[in-house]
């Protein structure tokens, strides 16, 4: 990959100059042919003519004509959303890349364009995207599932696609930002330091009813850096926190930047299929409380696997600055034979997270509540934790624990859940999701009587949720009892 330019100011000229150089992008101006008959490629390339003579409206009727008259026509497709992207204002590389830097206001407070722009001009740009995006994501739907013509690819726009999402993403955080007047804009919802890259939990559970929709965008411009990672990496330079320049070398760049994107399609996956009332469980990240009814705090890792035993995936997750992912990692399945990795277990789709890292939010924390927690030495933020189980996966390696098929955490080596056979359950060898799902829905129904259980007197004693669910609620007191009654926490 070539050194990048370092200077703030160039990063808006260096992208338009990059993707202006490939033809298929959606920015560039489509080619002019002459058309020779009319069917789909004589209407594509009719369109094409109007384009380049800059009747968007006009080429927009060919490229539209073409498309019905064949529906796998990439080209047709790729031209109709050029003509669309090229009628809205305000709509091009240049700028839309140009409003994520930073500046400095008469206030003296540092804050990018798209925070400062006028409502007006975020909404023109937010209806003017979404009027791509219709025939984009139909265009892409058929490109990934086999029904065009392949001559053009989802990768031959992928780095324009991402410009588009992560300016909606932007958008839409600009539009939380007002709602809560505070600051708040894309950088500060990515975190970044030599561990890696990853969301901002504690940033995303103040989103409220934009947390699904946000993540959904990113979801898309996710998809997009996947495909062409080495080009977005590019992209979310210019659109992310000057430290992800500091933190990573141009090599490492679009590894860590692939890692960011399964960490976000696994966040999007949950958001959208969560019912509605268990949203606490799954969103509300690292605040130091039991969010899942298991008598456990922030127990889980973001990584997409159980951890904790109890059947269910990231929830009641811990803050992910605690989180280290793995750098150096293959991104296809040409690089895990390189690696001399069993293809069979290394799930490509997975950020795959490094180790955890003791922060000093967690101090005060017993996650286990085995009565052990805090430093080893108190006071020193970089002393290790007292209960290094909380901290440490069963398999300190990330490759032996895909092939073992174990995520757990070490605590759970003396916890135990009910509904299950042997106090935990496992990840089955011929089922990615996990076994007795049946046992797993009773388990869930008790945690959530529990956890809906939060005025006193309670409902349910301690001795009830030990009967009822298990887990860590076997390692209370009764006097723990009532100071997470009265707090709801373990501090």
């Amino acid at each position: 990959m070539k050194k990048t330019l370092q200077g703030k100011w160039m990063w808006p000229t260096a992208i338009a100059l990059s993707i202006g150089i490939a033809g298929c992008n959606l920015f560039h101006p489509t080619d002019g042919r002459d058309a020779d008959s009319d069917d789909a490629a004589a209407l594509t390339l009719e369109g094409q003519k109007e384009f380049q003579n800059a009747n968007y409206h006009a080429a927009r009727t060919f490229f539209s004509r073409a498309i019905k008259a064949d529906s796998g026509h990439s080209e047709a497709w790729v031209g109709l959303s050029k003509s669309v992207l090229h009628t809205q204002k305000g709509i091009n590389v240049f700028e839309l890349v140009s409003y994520a830097q930073t500046k400095e206001s008469e206030n003296g407070k540092t804050e990018s364009a798209f925070n400062t722009m006028s409502d007006a001009k975020a909404d023109s740009i937010s209806r003017g995207i979404d009027s791509v995006m219709i025939y984009l994501n139909k265009f892409i739907a058929r490109d990934t599932t086999g029904k065009t013509d392949k001559k053009v690819r989802f990768r031959d726009i992928a780095d324009s696609y991402t410009i588009l999402q992560l300016t909606k993403a932007a958008l839409r955080i600009r539009a939380v930002r007002n709602q809560m007047q505070e600051k708040l804009s894309l950088t500060s919802v990515v975190s970044a330091n030599n561990s890696g890259m990853m969301m901002d939990l504690t940033v995303l559970s103040e989103m409220g009813d934009s947390l699904k929709p946000f993540l959904n965008d990113m979801a898309s411009a996710a998809e997009a850096i996947k495909v062409a990672p080495e080009a977005a990496a590019e992209i979310i330079k210019a659109y992310l926190p000057d430290s992800t320049r500091q933190d990573f070398d141009d090599d490492d760049y679009a590894d860590v930047s692939v890692g960011l994107a399964n960490s976000i399609i696994q966040m999007n996956d949950r958001a959208q299929s969560v019912e509605e009332d268990r949203n606490d469980v799954f969103f509300k990240f690292g605040n130091s409380r039991d969010d899942d009814g298991d008598g456990c705090v922030d127990e889980e890792v973001l990584d997409n696997y159980d951890n904790d035993g109890d059947g269910e995936i990231d929830e009641d997750v811990r803050d992910s600055r605690s989180i280290v992912l793995m750098k150096k990692r293959p991104q296809n399945y040409e690089e895990l034979k390189a690696a001399s990795q069993d293809v069979t277990n290394y799930d490509l789709t997975k950020a795959q997270v490094d180790s955890l890292k003791f922060i000093e939010k967690y101090h005060p924390v017993d996650i286990d509540m085995n009565g052990v927690f805090g430093p080893v030495v108190e006071g020193d933020p970089e002393s290790p934790p007292n209960d290094p189980y909380e901290w440490h996966y069963v398999y300190s390696d990330p490759n032996e624990r895909d092939e073992q098929k174990n995520h757990l955490l070490q605590f759970t080596n003396k916890l135990k859940f009910n509904y299950t056979k042997n106090g935990l359950f496992l990840e089955k060898d011929n089922d990615p999701v996990m076994q007795d799902a049946e046992e797993i829905e009773s388990l869930i129904k008790n945690k959530e009587l529990i956890r809906k259980d939060t005025l006193y007197p309670p409902k349910y004693s301690l001795k009830d949720r030990k009967k009822m669910v298990g887990g860590c609620w076997n390692n209370y007191t009764e006097e723990q009892f009532l100071q997470w009654f009265n707090r709801g926490d373990a501090e």
